[in-house]
């Protein structure tokens, strides 16, 4: 047994006045601006295609060269493998400084045969 109840009518009549009408879309022109470096952390582009240090929180240390950086990752390569690093378990990242090789007794006040 069904009845006639005015309120779903009207209920129903206001619902599909209250929808707004779909509008074109318009496309959207491309934007030639150039577009900026993402930067994550603050400091990824610096250490980007150096040799670091990584340390990890279960206190294992990885010395790599740091190929890309991201959001959550560090994309490095190590011993001649490729690891990706998740920088929640990354504790430290330190750049490693290049060693220069060169004799350092010429370089010392005196030079090399002072003191004889």
């Amino acid at each position: 047994m069904s009845y006639y109840n005015p309120y779903w009518a009207r209920a129903i009549q206001n619902q599909q006045k209250a929808q707004p009408k779909p509008q074109p879309k318009q496309q959207q022109q491309p934007n030639k601006q150039q577009e900026k470096p993402r930067d994550f952390g603050g400091f990824d582009s610096i250490i980007v295609g150096k040799e670091c240090i990584i340390k990890l929180g279960n206190g294992e240390a990885i010395k790599g060269i740091v190929s890309a950086a991201s959001k959550f990752w560090y994309l490095m390569t190590a011993s001649g493998q490729v690891m990706v690093v998740n920088k929640a378990y990354v504790v430290m990242v330190m750049p490693v400084q290049p060693q220069n090789n060169t004799n350092n007794q010429q370089n010392t006040a005196g030079g090399a045969n002072a003191g004889k």
